[in-house]
């Protein structure tokens, strides 16, 4: 990918005539231009990380092609060499249409002043083919990108600088990145067409497998620094991204992958957008939490319900998902007094969760937060003070076991379902919402703070007296 730099197109060829005979007029017309940076889109559980913007730049011996439509649409330039020359006196690019090692006063069959002065749609794209040169027609030109998203392999190890289609076009239907014609200058901001993958492995890791929709994929190896392998891989926009990472390293078996599970979330690709695969990323996509006009994102299904066999997109939000113990950040687990002194006599780094103190909350601690052990990234169970949040920015409407929550600002709602609670495999209450809060009762550190919401229609409150080896449980929240 090239770097964002400004070019000048110089105006050096005439038609019969060579450089130093060009009329002042003709010599007036310029073309700059530059590139679009990649866009991150961190919302997602495939985020991009780090300063925004990908980069590289163009070098001497660069070429990209330029066509050239007149307003009827008929082409006047097709698939012309544009090259780049160096640079001039001020640093700035310099781009012309000599061929490829010609000398200073090569001339073109293109008059520059009718090129651009009649030109009004205008496609340029790199790197240059010149099998492109036989186009003649903007049906042909439209075919180069949707031609480039049909030959894009799976396998980019040896060549993907080439798979890389940056396209400056005004062409109606077919507009990526950017044209604009102020006077005599003809302005140019590449786009990319496809959309990138990167990730880092630890440098000297055996690949185990890479899978891609469950196809096998070889992405490019673009460098190492800080004992990190860096690999980049291209996608067509629309893409749903399904991609496994295994790797082995030190004799020990690691994987992430972008978690798109039965599309329960499917994150499509876009043109010119940048997706950035971590093992840190979360398992559930931020782009799943709903804005309810309070400081915090609330997710919009319990946790557990990602992983219930009858999750779908429409019924995930209603599913029961998993109980937890307070503090207690996993499942898989019973539910009591007897569990919960097992698993606290187990705990054998940090504070036990029975004994962390009056007031205390977990918030974000791995530790004993089931939300950020279990979905990673910034997801965190709520604190109280959120939960009330909550009530206070909303309006409320209770159904058969569920309550609706809609923001007075944003309009969104927010469905809970009622599940009772747990002492033992038997749920308890089931015409009762209890929710964890992260907050331990300020008093009595045997218990802890949790959401109460009933089947009537009786305002959400706080529950100060819930046993911390009660199983409740928990919808998560990030931070705005």
């Amino acid at each position: 990918m090239r770097k964002f730099a400004f070019i000048v197109f110089a105006c050096l060829c005439a038609l019969g005539c060579t450089a130093d005979s060009l009329a002042p007029e003709s010599r007036d017309w310029r073309f700059e231009a530059g590139i679009s940076d990649m866009r991150g889109l961190p919302s997602t559980k495939v985020s991009y990380s780090g300063a925004y913007g990908e980069h590289s730049e163009f070098e001497t011996g660069d070429v990209f092609g330029l066509f050239v439509m007149d307003k009827s649409d008929s082409v006047i330039v097709s698939n012309l060499e544009v090259y780049c020359s160096g640079l001039d006196n001020s640093g700035a690019t310099v781009w012309s249409i000599f061929k490829s090692g010609s000398s200073e006063d090569n001339t073109s069959n293109y008059p520059i002043a009718d090129i651009l002065g009649k030109g009004v749609h205008y496609f340029a794209y790199y790197p240059y083919r010149e099998s492109l040169s036989s186009v003649r027609d903007i049906a042909g030109i439209k075919a180069i990108v949707t031609d480039a998203y049909v030959s894009l392999p799976y396998d980019q190890s040896s060549a993907y600088t080439e798979y890389d289609l940056l396209v400056a076009s005004n062409v109606p239907d077919c507009a990526f990145g950017e044209v604009a014609v102020s006077g005599k200058t003809v302005s140019l901001t590449f786009g990319h067409t496809m959309a990138l993958l990167r990730y880092f492995i630890p440098s000297g890791s055996v690949k185990y497998d890479y899978s891609f929709n469950g196809a096998d994929f070889t992405p490019h190896l673009m460098g190492s620094d800080a004992g990190m392998d860096e690999f980049r891989f291209l996608f067509k926009p629309g893409c749903v991204l399904d991609v496994c990472v295994k790797y082995v390293n030190n004799n020990k078996l690691y994987k992430f992958e972008t978690g798109c599970s039965k599309n329960i979330w499917p994150i499509a690709t876009e043109a010119g957008h940048c997706y950035f695969l971590d093992e840190n990323a979360p398992k559930v996509p931020y782009g799943t939490a709903v804005d309810m006009g309070t400081s915090v994102m609330w997710a919009n299904f319990n946790i557990g319900a990602e992983d219930d066999e009858s999750a779908t997109a429409e019924t995930i939000s209603s599913l029961q998902g998993d109980h937890f113990m307070w503090g207690v950040n996993r499942t898989g687990i019973s539910f009591g007094s007897g569990p919960y002194n097992q698993y606290n006599a187990a705990f054998t780094s940090g504070v036990k969760p029975k004994e962390l103190p009056a007031g205390y909350d977990y918030s974000g601690d791995p530790m004993y937060d089931a939300a950020r052990a279990l979905w990673g990234g910034v997801w965190r169970t709520p604190t109280f003070d959120e939960w009330q949040e909550l009530f206070d920015a909303c309006t409320y409407k209770i159904d058969t076991r569920k309550i609706s929550f809609t923001s007075k600002s944003t309009g969104n709602v927010l469905v809970l379902p009622y599940q009772g609670y747990k002492n033992s495999d038997t749920v308890t209450q089931p015409d009762f919402g209890y929710y964890w809060s992260s907050s331990s009762n300020p008093d009595n550190v045997a218990k802890a703070v949790s959401t109460m919401f009933r089947n009537t229609n009786t305002a959400p409150a706080k529950h100060s007296n819930a046993d911390r080896y009660t199983g409740l449980p928990i919808r998560a929240v990030y931070s705005k």
